[in-house]
């Protein structure tokens, strides 16, 4: 850490740490979102690169022990980061022959840039630093940028650069997940628009959903001409450009990828590989992009900076880092989309990319700086309230009943059971009994239009969800003629490891007892809550729990 508040910097490599620096120093627009993953870097369980744009959503039906489970999930998109170099004939930068010297990362949370800074050496004894900046432009949503400036410190002979768009990819960045089904992408063509400039088109295998990224790759050396050779690269899912120049010891090479990234849910396009293609020729060096970045980020933080207290460095910091990242998955740019709030963000595969009531934490943060934005994210509620009244009749209920996980479709997509590998036991899976997820649309609505007094969203769409949620709960509730009071039961509480209670009265205990659990998960009878927290950290407890 620094003493400044705005920046987030590593040193050091740490591949222990690594998923959780990714995670950090993931970069994004609200359109979608790139993680922190080095781009010399493979998805190899240390590195988890990933790309994820809001609305893009998947099905696949995995066999797990014996049984089909279908989940729907947010897409891992193709990967635009891939770039390396060799010197001469040597091994690639990113490849165990190629030790590290030395290593720092640097997230600026003031204008939404990450930069590393690396030496390297090779089996030869050639050193080479590189210095790296990238973005996901703020300004210009469908586009991303990075810089390489590669300095040969103590060689001379040829660097060759190999820049490429990645569709071999799958969704595999949660570890409990990766025993499923990941493929959510099928390719569907790849080419090359003009030399130096290439394209990748995939589709998603059941919502047929296109995505097209294009990249381009120039190379300058600073302070003379030098001609560089040019050949297109291809390798399955895989295309991209291999450059070939001489370098000189102390020489500045600087490479430039500029991308663009457009998918079927993209407004006023003709289709996405025309419209990556087009945003590409007219986009601007990587300087010039930075700046108008930049720009919009500082537009951004006048509108939502946040102090507390004598703005004391590491609490504003982490309070700058948070408020960073909801601004990544809820730019303004969201304002026109039919999108919610995903749980982990656009910032990796947590919770499938699942909206759960979690947005009640930032909407009234959200609500007060950009309220045109909160009404959209509440209109992603309305336009499911069809679903949430057909679930809830279909449950024996009035009104509607909003699902605990949502996603493309308002349909509940939490699981009904899961897999304990410790136990080799199905499990049922309760948490679609966390009712207060309606309670939380409820409040959203309610405080959206206390802060903004927008009648018209009240009267046009708000209303209707405040009743008829307001008919669900009413519905549940039974009066107990013995203590005069309305009981709601059947419904999974705040302690998600305890997802259901005893069939017997609860006794009146005068005394502290003992706590003991049994987990459905154990198959070992009574046991301390240290066991029983180890099996929890697999599957949560079973209806047994007492």
């Amino acid at each position: 850490m620094t003493d400044s508040p705005w920046i987030l910097e590593f040193e050091g490599v740490a591949p222990e740490d690594e998923g959780r620096r990714e995670t950090l120093s993931t970069l994004g627009n609200g359109l979608f979102a790139t993680r922190g993953a080095a781009p010399e870097s493979n998805a190899d369980g240390v590195h988890c690169p990933g790309t994820y744009a809001a609305g893009v959503y998947n099905r696949l039906v995995s066999t797990v022990a014996g049984r089909q489970l279908e989940h729907e999930s947010l897409v891992n998109l193709p990967n635009w980061l891939p770039l390396t170099f060799r010197a001469d004939e040597g091994p690639w930068f990113g490849s165990p022959e190629i030790d590290v010297l030395t290593y720092s990362q640097r997230l600026d949370l003031s204008h939404g840039m990450l930069t590393r800074r690396i030496r390297v050496r090779d089996p030869s004894d050639r050193q080479t630093s590189v210095v790296e900046r990238r973005i996901v432009h703020m300004a210009e949503p469908h586009l991303a940028a990075l810089e390489w400036v590669i300095t040969p410190e103590n060689w001379t002979g040829s660097l060759t650069i190999r820049s490429l768009l990645d569709g071999e990819v799958e969704n595999r960045n949660v570890v409990d997940h990766r025993s499923l089904a990941g493929r959510h992408l099928r390719a569907v063509a790849t080419g090359e628009a003009t030399p130096g400039t290439c394209w990748l088109e995939v589709e998603t295998t059941q919502s047929h959903l296109r995505c097209v990224v294009a990249a381009r790759t120039t190379v300058m050396i600073e302070d003379r001409p030098q001609p560089v050779e040019r050949s297109l690269y291809r390798s399955g899912q895989r295309i991209g450009h291999k450059l070939v120049l001489d370098v000189n010891p102390g020489e500045t090479v600087v490479v430039e990828k500029v991308v663009s990234l457009f998918t079927a849910h993209d407004h006023a396009i003709s289709e996405p590989r025309i419209a990556a293609i087009e945003a590409l020729a007219v986009a601007d060096s990587f300087d010039r992009m930075l700046h108008s970045h930049q720009l919009e980020w500082e537009h951004l933080w006048r509108r939502c900076d946040l102090r507390l207290g004598d703005g004391e460095s590491e609490t504003a910091r982490t309070l700058n880092l948070h408020v960073f990242h909801v601004l990544q998955t809820l730019s303004p740019h969201v304002a026109d989309r039919d999108v919610g709030v995903p749980a982990r963000g656009l910032h990796g595969e947590g919770y499938r990319g699942h909206i759960f009531w979690d947005e009640l934490f930032v909407f009234p943060f959200l609500n007060l700086r950009i309220p045109d934005l909160t009404r959209a994210l509440l209109l992603y509620r309305y336009r499911r309230l069809s679903a949430a009244r057909r679930a809830a009749r279909e449950a024996g209920h009035k009104g509607a009943m909003y699902p605990w996980q949502s996603g493309s479709d308002g349909r509940e997509e939490t699981p009904t059971q899961f897999y304990n590998a410790r136990s080799d036991r199905w499990m049922p899976d309760n948490s679609r009994r966390q009712r207060h997820v309606g309670l939380a649309v409820a409040y959203n609505v309610w405080q959206y239009y206390q802060v903004t007094g927008d009648v018209d969203f009240l009267a046009s769409h708000g209303a209707e969800m405040l009743i008829e949620i307001s008919r669900f709960f009413a519905g549940l509730a039974r009066l107990d003629p013995v203590d005069g009071r309305f009981h709601i039961s059947g419904v999974m509480g705040p302690d998600e490891f305890h997802d259901g209670y005893p069939d017997r009265p609860v006794k009146v205990l005068t005394t502290t007892p003992t706590p003991t659990f049994w987990c459905r998960g154990c198959s070992e009878g009574p046991s301390t809550p240290t066991h029983c927290w180890q099996i929890a950290t697999v599957g949560s407890f079973g209806n047994d729990s007492g």
